[in-house]
C-alpha cells in the first residue's frame, strides 16, 4: 500500500539511551534535519544543539517514566515517533550474574519498550499517526553464551514488536501507527569491545550510519518496516529448522574477554559526541542536505 511520505515539520521525536552509541547519532542526524528530538537517558549527551532537549530519565522504572512523559507532554508536546533504544549488557554467564544485574537487563532493554509504549501510543492511536521503533538485535534469533540476560531481552523484543504490530492493526484499527524492527550485528559502537569472532569477514561489524541511514529511511517513507542487517541476520531466524550441531558449529566461532563499561547502568557504548560532519555525512547518504539546522 502506498504511503504519503513523512512531513517532519509536525513530528516530535523521542530516543531512549539517546545519549550515547547508535542512539546519539540517531538524535544528531535527525536534529540536522530541524526535527525536534528529545532523549530519555540516565546521563546527559555530551552533544548539542537547539533541536535536542534532554531529560533524565531511567526508562527502566515505569513510575519514572509516567512523571517524565508528563513533563514531555507540556513542554514540548506528544512525540509522534518512539524509538526505544535503551541497553544494557553485562557479559556474565548465568551463575555469575547477580540477580540485580539480571533484573537490570530485562527492566532496561525489554520492560522500558512497555513503559514507554504504555505512556506515549495512546496519543498516537488517537490521531491514527505515529511510528514505534524497536530496536533489537541479531542475537535475538539465537542462543549466546555469557549473554544469556541479553539475549532473553532482544528476542522478546522481536515477539514485543510483532505484538504491537497486530494489537495496532486489528484491536485498535490504527495501521497508519507505523512500527519498525530492527535487528542488526554487532555494532562498532563500544558496546560489545570485549568479542571476539573467528572470521569477521562472515559476520562483519557495522558502522553506526550503515544502521542510522535504514532506520530514518523507514521513517521518512512512513513505512513499517523489519531491518536486519547485515546480510546474515536474514538467515539466522532459518536457524530453529536445522539440527542442533549446526548451532553448536555456529556458535563456536564466539570468544569472550572482559566487557567492561564506563557506566554501571545504560551501557550503549562509548558516550560519543558525533562529529558534525559525520552526522551530515548520514543527511548526505539520505538527500537531506538541503535543509541543516545551524548549531547553539
Amino acid at each position: 500500500m502506498k504511503t504519503k511520505r513523512l512531513d517532519w515539520d509536525e513530528e516530535v521525536v523521542i530516543v531512549t539511551g539517546g545519549s550515547s552509541g547508535l542512539g546519539s547519532l540517531l538524535v544528531e542526524t535527525l536534529a540536522l534535519r530541524n526535527v525536534t528530538v528529545i532523549i530519555l537517558d540516565i546521563i546527559p549527551p555530551e552533544i548539542e544543539h537547539v533541536n535536542i532537549i534532554y531529560y533524565e530519565c531511567d526508562v527502566s522504572k515505569f513510575e519514572n517514566v509516567q512523571n517524565v512523559a508528563k513533563e514531555v507532554i507540556e513542554e514540548v508536546g506528544h512525540p509522534t515517533i518512539l524509538i526505544n533504544n535503551a541497553g544494557v549488557v553485562k557479559g556474565k554467564t548465568i551463575l555469575d550474574e547477580s540477580e540485580n544485574e539480571i533484573l537490570e537487563t530485562i527492566n532496561t532493554n525489554l520492560l522500558s519498550s512497555f513503559w514507554t509504549t504504555k505512556v506515549f501510543l495512546p496519543e498516537m492511536i488517537k490521531n491514527n499517526h505515529g511510528h514505534i521503533v524497536t530496536i533489537s538485535s541479531a542475537i535475538g534469533f539465537s542462543g549466546t553464551a555469557q549473554l544469556a540476560d541479553y539475549v532473553s531481552s532482544k528476542a522478546a523484543l522481536v515477539a514485543f514488536h510483532e505484538s504491537l504490530r497486530y494489537e495496532l492493526n486489528n484491536r485498535y484499527n490504527a495501521k497508519s501507527v507505523r512500527t519498525t524492527l530492527v535487528c542488526p550485528g554487532e555494532i562498532k559502537t563500544g558496546m560489545f569491545d570485549g568479542i571476539k569472532v573467528k572470521c569477521p569477514f562472515i559476520i562483519p561489524p557495522l558502522a553506526p550510519l550503515d544502521v542510522v541511514k535504514p532506520i530514518i529511511t523507514a521513517l521518512d517513507k512512513n513505512q513499517s518496516q523489519d531491518i536486519l542487517m547485515p546480510y546474515y541476520v536474514n538467515l539466522m531466524p532459518l536457524l530453529r529448522f536445522l539440527p542442533s550441531f549446526i548451532h553448536d558449529l555456529a556458535h563456536q566461532s564466539e570468544k569472550f574477554q572482559n566487557l567492561s563499561h564506563p557506566h554501571p547502568k545504560w551501557s550503549c557504548g562509548e558516550p560519543t559526541t558525533v562529529k558534525n560532519s559525520f552526522a551530515r555525512l548520514c543527511l548526505e547518504c539520505l538527500g537531506w542536505t538541503h535543509s541543516i539546522a545551524p548549531y547553539e
